[in-house]
């Protein structure tokens, strides 16, 4: 006989992985990645899912709030003063505990300087910010939870899979066991020379340590009897850390793995072609758990294309970098808009510069690269999927192109506006910008072997 009683909610757990992109084994890298795969062959696997920021911060405040990061305040890293507006885009955590759950955060978070003002009940820490210590963390929290205790969330982070040190930089741990270098994949946007290789067989060391935290975290999860009544999600914040990569607006930065598991309600083996974005996993996770989502959310549940009913979902998705950078990429394209003239040997992050892959190390990297800089950037994705030959560079390609241009420009200026992103006002003189061919000069002079570049490279300045 029905009691009557509301059916008791399910558990989320949501773990957000550092700097891994997609290179997963269920996304066909060939890296060994058991665990992933079985939680993407139990679940739903996003194929075409998208970041809003190429740093840690901005994207990881789009999960947790569901808005993009110039409607929620967070633009820029937390450890460089930014910080989520609280009042005006509350998180996941802050919302899930005003429905009842308990909170918990268990290593790693990068939204904001003071984890409990997030809306985490609980901060669990343990030796070290390492997979293999924060998940073991969470094993035993919830081997000793009580039974019939209500509903939780449990956000997870840790160091993997970022680079360690800077100089130079590198995916170093003792507990990592690199791969074979020969047997990595060298995507199309990185040259396939010996130190990219080398430093793809470390990360993927890295990665093979972060599915093993997870399997530790699934079992778990069974061992508690919690399965059925848990939804799992499993991503990342941005791409990985390498050249073309992390800090850019180009696929390698900012598309990511996104992975969904949950047995009441989401089908096994579901996989979904739409473009989705981290604005669409706290949306997605309130229809699931019959909670409404809040009107200031931006994202939108993706629970109509995991069923099939609305298989197209979005015709753009977008991000941004910091102050400096938007995007909107269609199926087919991707436009990027730069406040300054930019291209790849612009980029600044020092961890990717300093590694023995980085620029100026190897003359096969700078080559490999398109040294013109530019304001906008159109990429035909069927042409060019690892976007090398930016379209709008020179006349014939814009002639040929000016339509699918002026369309991303328009629905990128759409999405400006109604985000209240202040990008969509700003403007650099002509007089102000840096010279469009400054870095072919500088890469003849490293063919070359000029000293005089040494000098320059010395003072790590580009």
């Amino acid at each position: 006989m029905s009691t009557g009683a509301a059916p008791r909610r399910p558990n989320v757990l949501i773990i957000t992985c550092h700097d891994i992109g997609d290179y997963w084994g269920c996304y066909g890298t060939p890296v060994r990645t058991p665990h992933i795969d079985a939680l993407a062959a139990e679940g739903v696997l996003f194929e075409r899912h998208f970041s809003t920021a190429t740093v840690c911060s901005p994207s990881r405040g789009s999960i947790t709030t569901g808005c993009y990061p110039p409607t929620n305040g967070l633009t820029g890293n937390v450890h460089r003063g930014d910080e989520i507006d609280l009042a005006r885009c509350p998180t996941l955590a802050m919302l899930l505990a005003r429905a009842g759950y308990e909170t918990h955060l268990f290593g790693f978070q990068h939204e904001h300087w003071d984890a409990r003002r997030l809306g985490y009940g609980e901060v669990h820490q343990g030796a070290s910010r390492h997979v293999d210590d924060v998940a073991p963390l969470f094993a035993e929290w919830l081997g000793g939870r009580p039974a019939g205790a209500g509903p939780f969330l449990a956000a997870m982070g840790f160091t993997e899979t970022h680079r360690n040190g800077m100089a130079p930089s590198g995916f170093t741990y003792a507990h990592y066991r690199p791969a074979d270098p020969a047997e990595v994949e060298v995507r199309p946007y990185l040259p396939d020379i010996p130190s990219v290789r080398r430093e793809l067989a470390d990360f993927y060391g890295a990665i093979a340590l972060v599915d093993e935290g997870l399997g530790t975290v699934l079992e778990a999860i069974d061992a508690a009897g919690l399965r059925e009544d848990t939804v799992v999600v499993f991503t990342s914040d941005h791409g990985a850390s390498f050249l073309h990569s992390k800090a850019t607006l180009l696929d390698g930065g900012v598309k990511v793995g996104l992975l969904m598991r949950y047995p009441r309600a989401l089908p096994a083996g579901r996989r979904v072609r739409a473009l989705t974005s981290h604005v669409d996993i706290l949306p997605t996770l309130f229809a699931l758990l019959g909670i409404a989502t809040p009107a200031h959310v931006q994202g939108r549940s993706a629970l109509p294309q995991i069923w099939g009913t609305d298989e197209a979902g979005r015709e753009y998705v977008f991000g941004g970098r910091d102050y400096g950078a938007r995007m909107a990429r269609s199926e087919r394209f991707k436009y990027i808009r730069h406040l300054t003239a930019h291209c790849t040997y612009d980029v600044g992050m020092r961890e990717i510069i300093l590694c023995p892959a980085g620029l100026w190390q190897n003359q096969e990297v700078v080559d490999h690269y398109e040294a013109q800089r530019g304001i906008e950037e159109l990429y035909d994705l069927e042409r060019d999927p690892a976007e090398l030959h930016n379209l709008t560079l020179n006349a014939e390609d814009r002639a040929a192109y000016a339509e699918p241009l002026a369309r991303m420009r328009a629905a990128l200026d759409a999405h400006l506006e109604r985000t209240g992103d202040e990008f969509a006002g700003l403007y650099v003189p002509p007089g102000l910008q840096p010279p469009e061919r400054a870095w072919e000069a500088v890469r003849e002079a490293q063919r070359r072997r000029d000293p005089n570049l040494a000098a320059v490279v010395a003072l790590g300045e580009v």
